[in-house]
């Protein structure tokens, strides 16, 4: 595998992804900066977001590295921890956001 080709492993991509959707670019951007190539805490996000899905927990929230992220049932949201970045909270489905979650781990797990 050619370096190239390692720096492309790590690009996040799942089903139904669209590449430039705010929204799909947010996950993409949250994977790579928060919850960044560690199966571990990939797996501890994923299995917040299945509690929340699952109804086993209200909600979820989480301040990390460059997003605050607030799982809902239905919504959630991924907001700039820091105000300066000029950046909007997007919301988006947290099934999709598990979709995404779920290929992730899938990826960095190889």
């Amino acid at each position: 595998m050619t370096a190239s080709n390692d720096n492309e492993a790590f690009i996040p991509d799942w089903p139904g992804r669209v590449a430039g959707d705010e929204r799909h670019d947010r996950i993409a951007a949250l994977l790579v900066l928060d919850v960044q190539a560690v199966p571990d805490w990939a797996g501890q996000v994923l299995g917040h977001v299945d509690d929340v899905l699952s109804g086993k927990s209200a909600g979820w929230e989480m301040a990390m590295n460059a997003y605050i992220l607030t799982v809902g049932a239905e919504v959630s949201d991924i907001s700039p921890v820091y105000d300066e970045t000029g950046e909007p909270s997007v919301q988006v489905k947290t099934q999709e956001l598990r979709r995404a979650l779920v290929a992730w781990c899938k990826q960095i797990d190889r």
